[in-house]
């Protein structure tokens, strides 16, 4: 039995959460916490996590966080009929848990963004909630939906959008960066005026928002009126937390606010790391093709969702799925689940993993960057994954990552026996750069963007008002140019003198992926920025790459870098499976019998 908080994970009525419990405690009242939607829940995540280990360890309640239906990891699909009131029921579904699970009696609801608007809906249907606290709501559903828009709009306008441009694929739908929102619950949310429709939410209210403004000074006076004991609160710490997964920061000062306005002042003291409980034998969400379990390995320092298929195909590989960047195992635009479940249709099982400081695995320590998350642990983390996979049954492992995770995912080919195949999705370089992703680092684009832009007017307009720093860009173009006439060079160079460069560095990596025998596929997008270290380092779109039997190379247009469009997720997943089928499942009893499964099961 553990003296310290503990973190379990749980599922209820198709939910996937994260139960956090103090050491010991008599408590009363438990807080469920609803997320954001999309994106921004993406970027959410780890201060998410943070505020429930909080309010267990620092305020002694447990607390409940969760994937709403057809989010993060739970079942469903965010274009599913109903989905919006599916979200609303869901919370109390939650509340129904906490309470059966923990014996509280009174109930904290704490939602951000359209996670505090869903919160104030729930908190009014059902009744009897003590204490709602809304952080910078959604307060009307149609300036909701028109700042999804707009977000989706400018993404279209730059160079990474502009690969996806003209990819009507996502119909009549409403959203960004990979996450939409479909007609009947676009119908239901622009409905929703918390303004106009506020009623009795809860004995006391606390708004938190990023600014004092008159929407959210009048919802004050909206919820005063109907009795409720409500106070507003002013942080823009909240800036911090809803940005890009890279360089999200939890909102320490606003969270601690938060914790003595609930009368529960935080500790001066450091409060002890949450220790990760294996989840209840009984924990799984089911779904047409198979179920999925919760999972916690590696001394409990990692967890991960199992994926398995009802009829498993005899002889298949798992499939290893690693973190992109700070996001959590479900990966952008919750790609990873969407290939694990179909996947599954197929008789083939695997791991959504999050590496060690990312999602809900443990922290090596709180100053643990995401640089050092990838150059100096992401193999040995990833590494972990496979051993789980291999003990847990499976003969051997392939790996799938994007961006950062491409990264890992070639590495860990490359280090462990296990590993027989690995896709890699617009990996932006071989060897780890960690300037690149420090705060402020400028993105770096395809020099194809930048030569387009040289016919484009409005670019010489922006450049001659200083709007856009040109010197800039010719460093960086000249010093690729520089990089490929060094490439080229470098392998006279080394066989000269002996001298180690980076390229040859490099190309040790591929060559052994293929002397090993690891059925190894690199993927980028047709505008992908990672297309020149490929270039660099192999020739045009990795044409040398063309004499080695193991390694193929594939350039798709209209992919974006993060997958945020649906028909780029679409064309991966398509490219991954055709990778599965043709390279690794070869023989011809593994194919019958994956056609069989194919024949027989469920869509």
């Amino acid at each position: 039995m553990t003296s310290n908080p503990t973190t379990t994970p749980v599922t209820f009525d198709g939910c996937l959460g994260w139960l956090h419990q103090p050491a010991s405690s008599q408590a009363k009242i438990g807080a469920v916490l609803c997320s954001p939607f999309g994106y921004e829940a993406l970027c959410a995540y780890r201060g998410w996590r943070e505020l429930a280990d909080s309010l267990a360890a620092g305020a002694g309640i447990p607390a409940l966080r969760f994937d709403y239906p057809g989010t993060g990891d739970s079942k469903g699909n965010q274009e599913d009929p109903q989905i919006f009131r599916a979200w609303i029921d869901s919370i109390k579904a939650a509340a129904a848990y906490l309470r059966a699970t923990t014996g509280v009696e009174r109930l904290i609801f704490c939602g951000v963004r359209l996670g505090a608007t869903l919160a104030a809906i729930a908190a009014e249907e059902m009744g009897g909630v003590d204490t709602l606290v809304m952080i910078a709501p959604v307060i009307t559903g149609k300036r909701y939906v028109r700042e999804l828009a707009m977000q989706h709009k400018s993404w279209l306008s730059t160079a990474d959008g502009l690969r996806v441009a003209h990819s009507n694929d996502d119909g009549p739908a409403v959203g960004a960066y990979g996450f939409q929102l479909f007609p009947d619950t676009l119908e239901q949310l622009t409905a929703v005026d918390l303004e106009k429709q506020a009623g009795h939410v809860a004995r006391r209210l606390l708004l938190h928002d990023t600014f004092d403004n008159a929407h959210t000074n009048r919802l004050l006076e909206s919820y005063r009126r109907q009795g409720v004991e409500a106070d507003l609160q002013i942080f823009p710490e909240y800036d911090k937390l809803l940005v890009d997964s890279w360089y999200s920061q939890p909102p320490r000062e606003a969270f601690n606010t938060v914790l003595t306005w609930l009368g529960w002042p935080p500790g001066t003291q450091a409060q002890p790391a949450p220790d990760t409980v294996a989840p209840a034998a009984g924990a799984r969400i089911d779904f047409a093709a198979g179920y999925e379990t919760p999972v916690v390995f590696g001394g409990a320092r990692y967890v991960g969702v199992f994926c398995r298929p009802r009829r498993p195909l005899q002889g298949a590989p798992a499939v290893l799925f690693v973190n992109t960047g700070g996001v959590h195992r479900i990966g952008e635009g919750r790609v990873a689940v969407l290939m694990a479940r179909r996947l599954a249709a197929q008789g083939i099982a695997s791991l959504r993993m999050d590496l060690g400081g990312l999602g809900d695995s443990q922290r090596r320590d709180d100053s643990l960057t995401l640089g050092a998350v990838y150059a100096r642990h992401g193999v040995t983390d990833a590494k972990v994954g496979v051993d789980w996979l291999l003990k847990a049954g499976h003969p051997k492992v392939v790996m799938f990552g994007v961006c950062s995770g491409a990264y890992v995912s070639i590495h860990t080919a490359l280090a462990h026996p296990g590993v027989v195949g690995c896709m890699s999705v617009n990996m932006p370089f071989f060897i780890w750069r960690r300037s690149l992703m420090r705060p402020g680092a400028r993105s770096v684009e395809s020099s194809l963007v930048y030569w387009r832009a040289i016919r484009d007017l409005r670019k010489w307009t922006r450049l001659l008002t200083g709007q856009v720093n040109g010197m800039a860009i010719f460093l960086e173009l000249a010093r690729r140019r520089c990089a490929r006439v060094l490439a080229r060079a470098s392998g006279p160079f080394e066989r000269c003198i002996g001298f180690a460069t980076s390229t040859g560095a490099i190309r040790r990596i591929m060559t052994g992926l293929e002397h090993k025998g690891v059925q190894t596929s690199l993927i980028y997008g047709s505008l992908d920025a990672g297309l020149e270290e490929l270039t660099i380092h192999f020739g045009p779109n990795g044409s040398e790459l063309g004499v080695l039997t193991n390694v193929t190379t594939k350039v798709l247009e209209r992919v974006d870098h993060a997958l945020f469009s649906r028909s780029a997720r679409e064309a991966v997943i398509n490219q991954f499976e055709q990778f599965l089928h043709e390279r690794i499942l070869d023989t011809e009893e593994v194919s019958e019998l994956c056609a069989a499964v194919l024949r027989t099961s469920s869509p």
